[in-house]
């Protein structure tokens, strides 16, 4: 009998899959606009080569009266909402009609029996399950004053599952750049900060890598070109931002008196706000495969760092991980020493930022309000 309830039992599918070598993030809110639509219990991504993604998702259940069927169709509708390609149900109900229902519309079965034998097999004591990093978090008792730490987390997970690329990218570098700052300035929290910053930024991986997916098998230039504006103005990277700025503006410009005087105006004030972004930061780095290859593999390692049990630097990250948080450090202007090292290591003697493998020594603006009035 399996003796996993309700969180116990998505943290041991979370450990399944992702021992199948996926990306899987627990308790993920899914909205539409500024609505909340439901949580996925458990969503999962995976970089199978340069030009392929795989989203899937899975509904765990496990009480008493699971209404299997009611959850295969729940289940199958939001994947076709969300656009993964595969849907999982993990149920404790064994009827063997309810396995045909869910073969006859795609959805796959983590059965009774399955789920008893992985219960035996799987540790899932070897990191910090979501209760125990969510009870880390709330033993701060400031936290939803300072700027409501679960919320920023909440958003940047729903971010990844909800929105596309770029947004989605946005939107997790706003976390990172929220708990990297709060690492530097919160001493008596900063292993706390630090552990989210980490896991903000293994979103943000995921997030630009899925942006990235559109751009394989164009020249550097373009990717480059893509990556600026994706950055730069939050759209899918097809330029669809803009271009309705620059049809607003024609619309001032050709339909108001001064119109051509006050559109050019905004127009160069709108360059200045978006100028700030420093969106180069990310494109000089990631326009090269060579570099955006390591997103997906840095963020599995960024998220397991940031659910460690004990010392979250007790082992040296690797030298990909470095580079990517350093770009991204750089990116929303915080120190590299902040995400790099920690409280413990913090008198520690360092590189030059611009002996750091694989990154440059830019020092930018953080994102700006322009950037998250795009998301």
């Amino acid at each position: 009998m399996v003796t996993h309830k309700g969180a116990a039992l998505e943290e041991l599918v979370r450990a399944y899959f992702a021992r199948q070598g996926f990306f899987v993030v627990r308790s993920v809110p899914y909205r539409f606009g500024n609505d909340d639509v439901t949580d996925l219990d458990v969503w999962m991504y995976s970089r199978q080569a340069a030009s392929a993604r795989f989203r899937a998702i899975v509904d765990v259940k496990n009480k008493k009266t699971p209404k299997a069927f009611e959850r295969i169709l729940w289940t199958k509708g939001l994947q076709a909402a969300l656009g993964c390609d595969r849907a999982f149900v993990a149920t404790t109900d064994t009827s063997a009609s309810m396995v045909q229902f869910a073969q006859s519309q795609k959805v796959a079965v983590l059965s009774k029996s399955f789920l008893e034998r992985l219960s035996k097999k799987l540790e899932v004591d070897s990191r910090l399950t979501l209760e125990q990093f969510t009870t880390a978090v709330q033993q701060y008792r400031s936290h939803k004053q300072d700027g409501d730490w679960l919320g920023v987390l909440r958003d940047a997970k729903s971010a990844v599952a909800s929105l596309s690329g770029f947004p989605a990218f946005n939107k997790t570098m706003l976390a990172f750049s929220f708990f990297a700052s709060r690492a530097e300035i919160r001493l008596q929290h900063r292993d706390l900060a630090t552990r989210c910053a980490l896991l903000s930024a293994a979103l943000a991986c995921i997030a630009l890598d899925g942006a990235l997916e559109r751009f394989v098998f164009d020249d550097v230039e373009k990717r480059f070109a893509g990556l600026i504006d994706g950055v730069t103005y939050g759209d899918g990277g097809d330029g669809r931002v803009k271009s309705s700025i620059d049809t607003a503006l024609s619309v001032i410009a050709e339909g108001m008196a001064n119109g051509r005087a006050v559109a050019s105006q905004a127009r160069e004030q709108l360059a200045r706000r978006f100028a700030e972004i420093r969106a180069d930061v990310i494109a000089e780095h990631f326009m090269r495969e060579h570099n955006a290859q390591h997103l997906f593999v840095v963020a599995r390692e960024l998220d397991e760092r940031a659910h460690a049990v004990g010392d979250i630097y007790e082992k040296p990250l690797s030298v990909e991980a470095r580079s990517i948080l350093g770009v991204f450090a750089d990116f929303v202007a915080v120190k590299r020493l902040v995400v790099f090292r920690g409280s413990s290591h913090e008198t520690q003697a360092t590189a030059p930022q611009s002996q750091v493998e694989g990154n440059e020594a830019a020092v930018v603006a953080p994102p700006s309000s322009s950037q998250q009035d795009l998301l």
